[in-house]
């Protein structure tokens, strides 16, 4: 049951006859499911001839592409541990990660990461090889090592075995042979890796591949030219394309639309919910545990539910002194987790593999009394202001309530006195000449809502906040922002 992952999805779609269907549309084609596997296996003999062995890790700089399939299912087909990265961050950042993979080859994309070669080598150059009908054992072998999203420090690496990684709990949700996927979360993000490449596999969808990184009027495009069916974002980019001309048709012309990877805000909940109903699920899960939640916001009068836990991952809610709370108390959710992969600093460490633990979240939460989850913020968010703890996303709910208010985020700043206060941190569609004004309202928004400890002191403007390649808000750049007098 748990050979080699490759092996176990060639087979599978053999034995489905998907030979001759599309498996990828990307850069103006279509990729059939035996191209697909013909090239991971000529991508296998491409590894082996370079003298990697089963358990080498190879670094894959690539962008969303079939090159990047291919790099990845010959990678596990000749046993390599497969580490897809970001190949749109800084040098800096992507050199760090390439120094924490300890990758005996990297594999790099000319456009995008060229100034990596000639010490790396080219997809084309790996993929030109005959192809090889040998598979490396499977089983409890390391697959794929996957990078955490870093928003809480340096980003981690996370192993997955070829046993782990079979087909997504799609939940009866209506993905198949008829429908196209396209995912605008990347493949080096375990979200977009399983929406793009493993949903494909399992269930014969066909998915939409981007090489260079889709913007929100590429994505409405995209949507409309190959009458995507399933699409996959985190909240933040779908607020984009809503402002996008033709953005809420295209969308509302989707069958299903998943959302991970960041916090549905209240705001965008009211935007989405009246064009796509229950046809609107949204995703809370990690990348060391895989989902662990999810429902459709329609059905909950609550922006903070997220939705009932998924079968086999029961959770409870714990104090800080880790007694279990009564349904609608706060504290930090924990799930019981038949798999939890915990991130290694150095490659070379890992992996570091746990199975049947309760995980902690490190997320506030609480559980009602039908069973729903609900995910107030990040423990590690907390505010101190006046002795008092604050909860920033508490803040920023009601801020995003105004009309006037696209996004907010809050955070403590010092003042010249000494003493700390909140600042939020604003994108907004308001005029220059209309911002004074709209700067009082969401004060006084607060200041009628909230206890004073809790109401910003001021408003700064930006024109987005600071998030990483996968969405996330990152809260430390707006402390390191405010950490100075001001």
């Amino acid at each position: 049951m748990h050979e080699n992952l490759t092996r176990r999805w060639a087979l599978y779609a053999h034995e489905r006859n998907w030979g001759d269907r599309t498996a990828f549309h990307a850069d103006g084609r279509a990729w059939t499911f035996a191209e697909v596997f013909a090239g991971a296996a000529r991508t296998a003999t491409g590894y082996r001839s370079r003298g990697l062995r089963p358990g080498d890790r190879v670094l894959l700089a690539l962008p969303d592409s079939v090159e990047l399939v291919w790099c990845l299912l010959g990678a596990w087909q000749a046993g390599l541990v497969a580490i897809p990265v970001n190949v749109q961050m800084s040098r800096d950042d992507l050199s760090r990660d390439v120094r924490t993979a300890e990758a005996a080859l990297v594999v790099a994309d000319p456009e995008t990461a060229g100034w990596l070669l000639p010490d790396a080598v080219e997809a084309g150059v790996l993929s030109a090889a005959d192809p090889s009908g040998e598979f490396a054992a499977g089983g409890d072998a390391p697959a794929l090592a996957m990078f955490t999203s870093g928003t809480t420090g340096v980003p981690r690496l996370c192993f997955f075995r070829h046993r782990d990684l079979g087909a997504p709990d799609l939940g009866g949700l209506p993905v198949g042979p008829e429908s196209v996927g396209l995912s605008l979360s990347r493949m080096y993000f375990v979200g977009g890796l399983s929406a793009s490449v493993l949903t494909t596999l399992a269930t014969g969808q066909v998915a939409v591949l981007s090489r260079p990184r889709a913007t929100p009027a590429e994505a409405v495009r995209l949507v409309g030219r190959h009458r995507v069916s399933v699409l996959f974002a985190q909240p933040s980019f779908l607020a984009r394309m809503l402002l996008e001309p033709g953005g809420p048709d295209a969308l509302g012309g989707v069958r299903l639309v998943l959302c991970a990877g960041e916090v549905l805000t209240a705001r965008l909940r009211a935007q989405l919910v009246p064009i796509l109903g229950n046809r609107l699920l949204n995703i809370y899960g990690a990348t060391e545990i895989g989902g662990i939640a999810f429902g459709a916001p329609a059905a909950h009068s609550s922006p903070s539910a997220v939705g009932m836990p998924l079968p086999g991952k029961p959770v409870r809610v714990l104090d800080a002194g880790g007694r279990e709370l009564p349904r609608g108390d706060r504290g930090e959710l924990n799930v019981f987790v038949p798999l939890g992969t915990r991130g290694v600093e150095r490659c070379s460490r890992g992996p570091d593999v746990v199975t049947d633990v309760w995980w902690p979240t490190g997320d506030l939460a609480s559980v009602d009394d039908d069973g729903v989850v609900h995910v107030h913020g990040r423990l590690d968010d907390v505010e101190v202001v006046g002795g008092q703890n604050v909860v920033p996303a508490e803040v920023e709910r009601l801020l995003e309530r105004h009309p006037g208010v696209l996004e907010a985020a809050v955070s403590s700043v010092r003042r010249p006195a000494g003493d700390t206060s909140l600042r939020a941190y604003v994108v907004t569609t308001a005029e220059q000449s209309e911002k004074d004004v709209l700067a009082d309202e969401l004060v006084e928004l607060a200041r009628s809502e909230l206890s004073w400890y809790k109401v910003p002191q001021d408003v700064v403007w930006l024109e987005a906040l600071p998030r990483n390649a996968n969405g996330k808000l990152l809260r430390r750049v707006l402390r390191e922002r405010g950490g100075q007098f001001a």
